[in-house]
């Protein structure tokens, strides 16, 4: 038996070596690995891709990222880190994003960055070098032209005073967080301060809650302050938290009603409140809360009960649709979730013969409601519980425009009854309604012979003559979740009858709703990079790692240079049309291609690892194989690739180690196979992933160099291998 034989015999035995990684092994041997760079370019792009869409920023990840990227050089790690916070912010505002991707940035760094380096890391720096000098060091980076001096704010020309007022706004945020002292902000600005710290002085949650409990109309003014700029967004944030928990824990359904209509009259606070939890954590006992609705058996009013359960609902949905959620990012535990039924079913409408008798004598009771009696009584309300009336208006909208359409229901009592659906414990179900529009419109042809009923029943419930204060407020809700798709499906509907003038008015009530089109790619932007010559969106692509690493390249000799344009949205754009595998090759092409390829390694493997994590991509392509799947299926058969491209095998090695050693375990394995060359050495410690590639590849190295030592001499003898 030959030595090598023995080690395979020898691994496998211990379980240092498995199949898989026996056969790589000889072959990636023979791979070094280039120097690792923590680019500025690779933080750039790891940070817009968590806030391009949603707040994805999750503590425990982001310093297990950190720390594999930068091991125990902590300064240069918050440097580093308040560097690329900046920069991502200027890219916004060079690029003329909208007021929502801007206003996330912002809170970012005024009220999550301090937090996140106190709470992780301003422990870790030891004297001589405080938190302060890293954060001194970064500013003295960051770009000057981006980030004037405060006289400068009194420009009336200028463009730039948001980005002065983030900068102050950054400092009395550390200084109120203790990173550094207040005192100090005048010499790192170079100008007078036009603030000071917050009155109040630093929130604490558990003191806001005890607040909040004593007094509930302290609630609604601690949510008006999660969108200050002062540093304190995330104790008000995990207090409301708290509180809607521990409100759900309770069924004080009354309370809970008007937490959740604050937030929904004030949705930009939910993008701060993003920043410091996950959305299953927010919503999970509201979903549980409505999944096991009970109505109370001494109940007198059916009414309040609706308003309650109407608002947690409209709470829920409206959270779903600003962030793009599926049942799944929900982690709802029944299989028969009413909420997971609704997001899916809700605005479908069911024909007569699939109904219940039970939904048959519901549907009727709501039709005499609407239409005959002329109103909503407790009895019709006590008799049909809220889940069963908002699963039901899709078919009650469809058949009551099949009446009227009929001539069965006059168009004036069609409109009079729908009307009724405005009163504030009703607005709500508009949601389901509303979209059921959207599907009716999109199916409507120039043939079609229900769009004058359709459209008239539409216009009494998105345009009303009036309506009240809290049903105002209420509808201005609904339509944030379902303006976008329901304009679209007017304008479908307005190229088959474009002399119809009774389209636009409508088109007008819905425009304010459907400007701010978070993580949406504007159709420009994309012709732009499909059409870009040599390659369409791959060339657009390729171009922006070109950008990233020359700015990179150049930045390390002189500081302050304006980041490039970047977008997270291109590259799930381009993997979304072209796929991963696409996208891969692309990169190890570049890879190999390019002149300065350690900087060029650090851009990509940020790239494949932020289009890989199920948080940060788009719904849209939740569902295809990610770039680092496909980076592991190219890893699995990288001998049969050296054969024929020895360049291209390495490329892939390199990438796999890096991606591998940044993401650290799996969550689960690709193909069956743990993917590893050793699934030993992936261990280190007592029982804990190793740290870093180094750590991995070293440990390698010892134990191969171990087991050659063993299997010799003596001990060969004795195992007769010799």
């Amino acid at each position: 038996m030959d030595s090598q034989t023995a080690i395979q015999e020898w691994g496998q035995s211990l379980g240092i070596l498995d199949d898989a990684g026996l056969g790589a092994l000889s072959f990636q041997d023979n791979v070094l690995d280039n120097p690792s760079i923590p680019t500025r370019a690779g933080l750039y792009v790891y940070l817009n891709s968590m806030l391009h869409n949603r707040p994805s920023f999750e503590d425990a990840a982001v310093v297990d990222f950190l720390n594999a990227r930068y091991k125990d050089d902590i300064p240069s790690l918050i440097g580093d880190l308040v560097l690329a916070s900046f920069d991502v912010l200027a890219n916004a505002m060079y690029r003329n994003e909208s007021a929502r991707p801007i206003n996330i940035l912002r809170s970012f760094l005024v009220n999550k960055l301090p937090v996140f380096i106190q709470n992780n890391y301003a422990a870790m720096i030891f004297e001589p070098l405080t938190v302060e000098h890293c954060i001194r060091q970064a500013l003295l980076r960051v770009d000057p032209s981006a980030f004037p001096s405060l006289n400068s704010m009194f420009d009336p020309l200028g463009k730039n005073s948001l980005l002065s007022e983030a900068r102050q706004d950054f400092l009395f945020a550390c200084a109120l967080h203790q990173l550094l002292l207040e005192r100090s902000i005048e010499e790192i600005l170079g100008d007078v301060p036009m603030q000071s710290l917050p009155a109040s002085g630093k929130y604490h949650k558990d003191e806001l809650v005890r607040q909040c409990t004593a007094n509930p109309a302290k609630i609604e003014e601690y949510i008006g302050e999660l969108e200050n700029m002062e540093g304190n967004a995330g104790e008000i944030a995990g207090a409301m938290i708290e509180i809607l928990h521990s409100l759900c824990a309770n069924k004080d359904t009354m309370t809970l009603k008007n937490v959740c209509n604050a937030l929904c009259h004030k949705s930009t606070t939910l993008d701060v409140i993003m920043l410091f939890t996950r959305p299953d954590t927010l919503l999970q006992p509201l979903c549980n809360i409505l999944d096991n609705w009970q109505d109370h058996e001494d109940q007198n009013e059916y009414q309040p009960v609706y308003d309650e359960f109407g608002s947690i609902l409209l709470f829920i949905v409206i959270v779903q649709h600003r962030f793009k959620l599926q049942c799944d990012d929900l982690a709802i535990e029944s299989s028969h979730s009413f909420v997971c039924q609704y997001l899916r079913d809700g605005s479908a409408s069911k024909s007569m013969d699939d109904l219940t008798e039970h939904e048959n004598q519901l549907l009727g009771a709501w039709i005499k409601g609407l239409f005959v009696t002329e109103g909503i009584s407790d009895e019709l309300v006590s008799m049909c519980k809220p889940k069963e009336f908002h699963l039901l208006v899709a078919t009650l909208f469809d058949q009551s425009v099949k009446a009227c359409q009929a001539n069965v229901l006059a168009m004036d009592t069609l409109r009079g009854g729908f009307e009724y659906l405005l009163e504030p414990f009703l607005l709500p179900s508009l949601i389901a309604g509303f979209t059921w529009f959207t599907h009716c419109l999109w199916e409507t042809n120039d043939e079609s012979k229900n769009i004058d009923a359709v459209l008239p029943a539409l216009q009494a419930l998105l345009k009303p003559p009036s309506m009240s204060h809290d049903s105002s407020t209420i509808h201005s809700a609904v339509l944030s979740v379902v303006a976008k798709p329901l304009a679209d499906s007017l304008n479908h509907v307005q190229k088959q009858y474009a002399s119809r003038p009774d389209i636009n008015p409508l088109l007008g009530v819905l425009n304010p709703y459907t400007q701010d089109r978070q993580g949406t790619t504007a159709l420009t932007e994309l012709s732009s990079w499909s059409t870009t010559p040599g390659g369409g969106l791959l060339a657009a692509l390729r171009h922006s790692i070109q950008s990233l690493v020359l700015w990179s390249a150049t930045s390390a000799s002189s500081n302050t240079i304006s980041p490039p344009s970047y977008t997270h949205r291109q590259l799930l754009d381009t993997l979304r049309v072209l796929g991963a595998q696409a996208v891969l090759h692309l990169f190890v092409d570049e890879f190999n291609e390019t002149t300065n390829s350690d900087m060029a390694l650090d851009v990509i493997v940020i790239m494949v690892l932020t289009a890989s994590h199920p948080s940060l991509q788009s719904p849209s392509i939740k569902r295809q194989m990610t770039l680092r799947e496909a980076l592991q299926s190219e890893f699995l058969n990288v001998d049969d690739l050296a054969r024929t491209d020895t360049a291209r095998a390495s490329t892939i090695v390199r990438l796999h180690r890096r991606v591998e050693a940044l993401a650290g375990p799996k969550t689960g394995p690709v193909g069956g196979d743990d993917g590893g060359i050793m699934t030993g050495v992936m261990q280190s410690g007592e029982g804990m992933p190793a740290a870093n590639i180094d750590d991995v590849l070293g440990e390698a190295e010892d134990q191969i160099a171990n087991a050659q030592s063993f299997l010799s001499g003596e001990n060969a003898t004795l195992l007769g291998l010799a």
